[in-house]
């Protein structure tokens, strides 16, 4: 499949490219799950055995002696805390393990999406000592023929806070967060390792956009879901700009300076310590600009009213961060586009809503459509991003 390359039309060839990879990642999970023939990466967590995890680990075949499943759930990953009974005393007691979803569609959206491989590309990324709080990896596994991913990572249940989209952040709080992501853009910022390992995490082919425009436009269209009243008519109008003009968006922030990005840090994929925040599931983790992560935390985890009162201080903070590592950026510039890319959230919110209760309870939702619609009415957020895509100045 070609790569994609911004700013480019994509025409019916596209549709049909878009239609055959989903079929083509249907038909390889339906596989793997029918026939399940041996991998070096386990499918299910019955599948983590003490032999496998030692071997993983690089430790003696027996030096792992039983392995226990404490609880387990599945979403867009497979999730599970287990107990582990080690010689190595170097080795945690309990550890969480990520795997494929036991659902079949969303099985076949995390081969689509490249999700697995995109969480186990930030991770390495990350390396052994991150620029952000991120739990301790252990394995992080590629079946790139099954597409299987196996990540094994620390497990925080007895020593970090956890909270939900439905919660707001303090002042402190966000101000902490915001710090965080300047870290982790500024380390990255401009990286060569993007035309390197990293590489798979800046490509999007022309069939992933036409996918996703098809989807964005299955959602968008007509929003008619339980949060329809809480978004005005303008709003619902301006905001099919998403795949309507979707090359130009792209386009767009492809010409920003481009840093990793988390690309989905609500307060539901955070943790917080005494020491301070730390980031979840980096499932959708990509190369863009920065200032898209930090609109999309403050949209999504503060409520609107300390929100408006604190976020343009928010943005002059990263900025500052920038600059006390000598990295100059322009906080105008910044502001400008932050405001422009609350967008972001609106979509990841909507698109939420309007697929129903399959992808977030009704109440958690309804929040996060709730902050979204307010914070793009606030900024005129989409007018905002329809000015810069044109060229001209939204200042």
């Amino acid at each position: 499949m070609s790569q994609y390359v911004p700013g480019n039309p994509v025409g019916p060839a596209a549709t049909v490219s878009a239609i055959g990879m989903a079929i083509g990642e249907a038909i390889r999970a339906g596989y793997d799950r029918l026939v399940p023939t041996s991998s070096g990466v386990p499918l299910r967590i019955e599948q983590v055995r003490a032999s496998w995890l030692a071997a993983a680990l690089d430790l003696p075949a027996d030096a792992i002696t039983d392995i226990r499943v404490l609880d387990a759930n599945s979403g867009t990953a497979a999730r599970a805390r287990i107990a582990v009974d080690s010689r190595d005393t170097d080795l945690p007691a309990h550890l969480f393990v990520k795997l494929p979803p036991r659902n079949y569609l969303q099985h076949v959206l995390m081969n689509v999406f490249h999700l697995g491989e995109h969480e186990i590309l930030a991770y390495r990324a990350l390396g052994d000592k991150p620029p952000v709080r991120v739990p301790k990896c252990y394995v992080a596994q590629i079946d790139p023929r099954r597409r299987r991913t196996a990540l094994v990572l620390e497990d925080l249940s007895e020593t970090a806070r956890f909270r939900t989209v439905t919660d707001s952040v303090s002042r402190a709080e966000a101000e902490a967060v915001t710090d965080a992501l300047a870290d982790l853009h500024r380390t990255f910022q401009d990286s060569e390792r993007f035309a390197g390992d990293l590489r798979p995490l800046t490509v999007r082919t022309t069939a992933d956009v036409r996918l996703g425009d098809m989807i964005r436009r299955r959602f968008l269209g007509e929003i008619t879901g339980h949060t329809a009243d809480l978004i005005p008519d303008e709003v619902k109008r301006r905001c099919r700009i998403f795949y309507e003009r979707s090359a130009d968006i792209d386009a767009f922030w492809a010409a920003q300076p481009q840093t990793l990005i988390h690309a989905d840090p609500h307060l539901g994929n955070l943790y917080f310590t005494d020491d301070g925040p730390g980031f979840l599931d980096w499932q959708v983790a990509q190369t863009s600009a920065g200032i898209r992560d930090l609109a999309y935390f403050a949209t999504a985890s503060v409520e609107p009213e300390l929100l408006r009162g604190i976020e343009r201080d928010l943005v002059e903070r990263y900025a500052a961060r920038f600059d006390a590592a000598g990295v100059r950026v322009d906080p105008d510039r910044l502001w400008t586009l932050y405001r422009a890319a609350i967008t972001e959230f609106f979509l990841a919110a909507v698109c939420t809503a309007e697929a129903g209760d399959r992808m977030q309870p009704f109440e958690i939702s309804r929040v996060g459509v709730e902050r979204a619609a307010a914070a793009v009415t606030a900024h005129d957020s989409f007018e905002v991003l329809r000015t810069l895509i044109d060229g001209g100045d939204a200042r």
